[in-house]
């Protein structure tokens, strides 16, 4: 299955992503993860195609936003999370 490349923390990356515009490393302990685990998981993101590096203004951070198609595939992981969210509040 391809989901299992996300990893273990690639679709919350995804979604902070979708919600936020951007990432960048300072973000990872804020989502629960090492520098280390951030930058692995980005990998299989990059190779997918879902994320892309963007240039930042201040030339020494890395930041990564959503290409297209990562656009399409966080939009259905919102979906899911919320749908999945309704469903232990019932």
């Amino acid at each position: 299955m391809v989901v299992e490349n996300l990893g273990k923390y690639g679709s919350i990356i995804l979604l902070h992503l979708y919600n936020n515009g951007k990432i960048m490393i300072s973000d990872a302990r804020h989502l629960g993860m090492g520098y280390g685990t951030f930058y692995r998981s980005l990998i299989p993101l990059l190779q997918m195609g879902l994320i892309k590096e963007k240039k930042s203004n201040s030339g020494a951070r890395r930041v990564f936003v959503l290409t297209d198609l990562g656009k399409k595939v966080a939009s259905k992981l919102k979906e899911i999370d919320e749908l999945l969210n309704s469903m232990t509040r019932s």
